[in-house]
C-alpha cells in the first residue's frame, strides 16, 4: 500500500534554497561581475559559485525529499534556519558585518558551548578572512543596514 506524498517542509526548503541561488547568480553574473582578464576574480565571482552549488544541491535535496518517508523535525534541527533569518533581519537594520559577528559569537559560545577565549579568537579571525577577502580582494559592498545609513548623512 503506498500512502499519498503530500507537499511539506523537506520539499520547501530545497525550493526556497533554489530561488536563493538563482539570486545569488543573476546578481553575480549582471550586476557585480564575475572575472576581469587581468584583475581576476571581481565582486560577483563567489556569490555566482555559491549561486552554482546552491542550486545544484537543492535540486538533489528536493529529489531526495521525494523518495524519503516523511520524519518529524526536531526542533534543534531549525537552530541554523532561525540564525540565518537573524542574519538576514540584523541585516536589514544593523548591517550584514555585524550581524554576522553576532551570529558568530552567538553560536560558537551559547550553541557549540566554546570558552569566551576560543569564541573571540575564532571571531576575530573569521572576522578577519571575511574582511580581508571579500571587502579587500574582492570589493564585494556588504550592506550597512538602517542604522548605518541613517549615519551616513
Amino acid at each position: 500500500m503506498e500512502t499519498k506524498k503530500s507537499f511539506g517542509v523537506r520539499m520547501l526548503i530545497p525550493i526556497l534554497t533554489a530561488v536563493f541561488g538563482i539570486v545569488f547568480l543573476f546578481l553575480g553574473l549582471t550586476q557585480y561581475g564575475f572575472w576581469h582578464e587581468l584583475r581576476g576574480p571581481l565582486p560577483g565571482f563567489f556569490p555566482t559559485l555559491v549561486g552554482i552549488v546552491l542550486v545544484i544541491i537543492s535540486a538533489l535535496a528536493l529529489f531526495q525529499s521525494f523518495k524519503d518517508p516523511a520524519r518529524p523535525v526536531p526542533m534543534e534541527n531549525w537552530l541554523p534556519a532561525v540564525g540565518a533569518l537573524g542574519i538576514i533581519l540584523g541585516t536589514l537594520v544593523f548591517g550584514m558585518l555585524f550581524s554576522i559577528i553576532a551570529f558568530l559569537i552567538i553560536w560558537i559560545r551559547y550553541y557549540e558551548k566554546y570558552s569566551w577565549k576560543t569564541t573571540i579568537t575564532t571571531t576575530l579571525i573569521l572576522v578577519a578572512i571575511v574582511v580581508g577577502v571579500f571587502m579587500f580582494w574582492l570589493q564585494v559592498p556588504f550592506p550597512k543596514g538602517l542604522i548605518l545609513d541613517a549615519f551616513a548623512y
